[in-house]
């Protein structure tokens, strides 16, 4: 391809008026990417504009001429040698300078920033590769040997650190210019970064990013990716910094080499350390026009970004892109995206996702049924466990080993399910395949059992792991200072403290807030308000679970104006309330026959947050129902379904057993009819319902065969 841009001016000697002062000539293969040009005068005759022969034997090039039209801003012209024999590259239109500028600007080229230049690109990189100034005469003119001597020459420069004589070198050429010649001639990609450096420490240069853009070229094309890296930190650090105009520089600034993927993988890493994540999402959008594909490697370093940043939604879109371009994704890949997918709950899609797996060529790993196993477990909804462990047995049959991660999993899967019975199982599998307990399943079966008001297994548990030299945590303690104080045993919680503080562990927030609440629980609210004075001394400030175990105190003793004085205060130290405060207040409110002030309290959740959770409406349902104001509770259930909430098991626990006070039988049957077709199991509290407030007063439920 060749073109053909520059000014004309009036030239007296000629007899159509016009010359063109200056011309480059810039060897490339693609107009836009060029940086080798050179100088040449010429005039014209007639139609003709002659290149002066005297300057291309000079330069070893056969002399041209250019076939003009009289209509200079239309034509398309072709360059003739001597023998008018027509060079095979036309030329695109020769125009006056501002119809040139509108041309570039419409082929995205953005080289033109002197209306006196005059440039012609060819095919033919056999011809002289130079460097020239606007309207001045040609600084550097050479033939092809002399430019790589001359290379060669400013390199030993570098290399031997002679830099008074490389500044006198190179005083005619701008940084990006010299860069350019070295990435043409493919210097060493130590000594382009040596020279870039000096310039900018001994002659304050300010690099633009072109002269940025071929560094990462040269070191790219060496494998220097540490100071590719480097260079991309300072380049996105730049105030005007652009994703999309540093791609266009980087294909502008290639100079003939092939755009490398590594300078796209570096810069993903790159923008995901700087918590740039939309600029490195971008970067992946824009890499395909470059006909570039990132690594996966870089891929999953920023989907896993993203889903730490709990931009789930993001990584899915990042993904399926990845899919589309036929991005080939590893096993990691698929482990981020079940990971993110499980956090959100969507376990079938994560399921689903072991099938494209395999018609990927990707075999699961631990690492990804660990993560499907810990979704299951945290799924909070009946029947979890029963998947987790076929989960497990399919590690099994696929040859695979659990692992210590997939153990503790489990355990502390049935622990919060309140299944100790099954978790000790699990613990006695784990040691017959190998595997030791560490911390974290000893902190799983305490808590577990402190949750079943097991304190005293516990404490032998406890016993037990530091006889096996397994020494406990934080975690640890805690878990035993609540199982103590959830029996009323505080000042053996304290006992504890004492011993936390011996073995050089340090109390948290959540070690003083589970005493304070054992204190309060049992209304010793001065020795509660102690301890938060201890806890405030060591440097530890009361959080909204300090406020809201502090609050639930003084509501259980109906202290209200004491628990207002706390509110003020939790308002001045700008500790937000949450969904428990308010599911306090609400609860307060209720057992002391204030249902609208507790209604009020729940639309201010629903104007300004947080959200109410299924306690909350099922706390205020209950109020209503002992207040006999059905009809508030039924309209209360409506309004929970239209905000996503749908009923569960304490929902129509207390609807049926507020329609049986009420007298409203065959009522409270069809919701307890209902509640079965749902699929939903019936726990204690149902059954307790129906014995008492039907069977007991003389209504048997139409439900045969639920009950025996």
């Amino acid at each position: 391809m060749a073109i053909f841009r520059g000014r004309l001016t009036r030239f007296k000697g000629s007899r159509n008026g016009y010359s063109i002062t200056k011309c480059n000539v810039i060897t490339r293969s693609e107009f836009f990417h060029s940086q080798h040009q050179f100088s040449f005068p010429f005039n014209t005759e007639g139609n003709n504009l002659i290149i002066h022969s005297q300057f291309f034997q000079q330069q070893c090039i056969p002399p041209y001429s250019m076939q003009l039209n009289s209509n200079l801003s239309h034509t398309h012209h072709q360059f003739h040698n001597q023998n008018q024999r027509k060079c095979p590259i036309p030329l695109l239109s020769v125009k006056p300078v501002s119809q040139i500028r509108s041309l570039f600007r419409q082929e995205n080229i953005n080289s033109l920033s002197h209306s006196g230049v005059c440039t012609c690109f060819f095919q033919n990189h056999d011809l002289v590769r130079g460097l020239c100034t606007v309207n001045q005469p040609a600084r550097i003119a050479f033939s092809a040997d002399d430019a790589e001597e001359f290379v060669k020459k400013t390199c030993s420069l570098i290399k031997k650190r002679r830099w008074r004589a490389l500044n006198s070198a190179v005083s005619e050429l701008t940084p990006s210019e010299f860069l350019q010649l070295l990435l043409g001639w493919k210097a060493d990609a130590k000594l382009a970064l040596r020279y870039f450096k000096w310039a900018e420490r001994e002659h304050g240069v300010k690099h633009t990013s072109e002269s940025y853009c071929t560094l990462l070229h040269i070191l790219a094309r060496a494998k220097r990716h540490g100071a590719v890296q480097v260079q991309l930190q300072h380049i996105i650090s730049q105030e005007n910094h652009s994703t999309a105009a540093f791609f266009h520089m980087l294909a502008k600034t290639r100079n003939r080499c092939p755009l490398n993927p590594a300078i796209v993988d570096i810069l993903i890493v790159v923008y995901g350390q700087n918590d740039m994540l939309a600029e490195a999402v971008e970067a992946i959008n824009r890499s395909q026009f470059y006909e570039l594909s990132p690594s996966i490697i870089s891929c999953n370093v920023l989907l896993d970004a993203l889903v730490k940043t709990r931009q789930t939604e993001m990584a899915r879109k990042v993904y399926w892109a990845l899919i589309r371009r036929r991005i080939t994704p590893n096993v990691n890949t698929f482990n981020i995206v079940i990971h993110a997918l499980s956090k959100e709950g969507k376990l079938q899609k994560a399921t689903d996702l072991l099938t494209d797996m395999q018609s990927w060529g990707c075999s699961p790993n631990a690492i990804t049924y660990n993560t499907l196993i810990d979704g299951h477990c945290k799924k909070g909804i009946i029947g979890k466990m029963y998947k987790a462990k076929e989960l497990l047995n399919e590690i099994l049959a696929k040859g695979l080993f659990p692992t210590q991660v997939t153990y503790n999993t489990l355990i502390d899967g049935y622990c919060k399910e309140g299944d100790g019975a099954a978790a000790f199982k699990m613990l006695e599998k784990m040691k017959e395949n190998g595997i030791l307990p560490n911390v974290v399943t000893y902190n799983a079966l305490i808590c577990g059992l402190c949750n079943e008001d097991k304190t005293e297994e516990a404490f032998n548990l406890h016993g037990e792991m530091q006889e096996k030299g397994v020494v406990p945590s934080i975690i640890t303690y805690n878990s035993l200072i609540n199982g103590l104080c959830k029996n009323g045993q505080t000042i053996k919680g304290e006992e504890l403290l004492d011993e936390i503080t011996r073995k050089g562990l340090v109390p948290n927030s959540v070690t003083y807030n589970t005493l304070i609440d054992g204190y309060c629980k049992k209304g010793e609210m001065q020795e509660a308000f102690r301890l938060l004075g201890c806890m405030i001394k060591k440097g530890i400030h009361a959080n909204v679970s300090t406020y809201n175990a502090l609050i639930n105190g003084f509501c259980k003793i109906g202290k209200m104006k004491e628990t207002e004085k706390l509110l003020d205060e939790m308002a001045e130290k700008n500790v937000k309330a949450d969904v428990i405060t308010y599911n306090i207040l609400i609860s307060a409110l209720c057992q002391q026959g204030r249902t609208p002030k507790a209604n009020k309290l729940l639309n201010e959740m629903l104007e300004v947050g947080p959200a109410p959770n299924y306690v909350t409406y099922n706390t205020l349902m209950n109020g209503f129902c002992e207040e006999d104001d059905i009809k508030s509770a039924l309209r209360l259930r409506k309004e929970m379904a239209k905000r996503g909430r749908w009923a569960n098991i304490a929902t129509y626990n207390v609807l049926i057993k507020g329609l049986c006070r009420k007298g409203k039988m065959q009522d409270a049957n069809e919701l307890l009819n209902e509640m079965l077709e749902k699929g939903m199991t019936p726990n204690h509290v149902t059954y307790n319902v129906v014995r008492e407030e039907m069977i007991e007063k003389g209504f048997v439920p139409d439900i045969e065969g639920h009950f025996t």
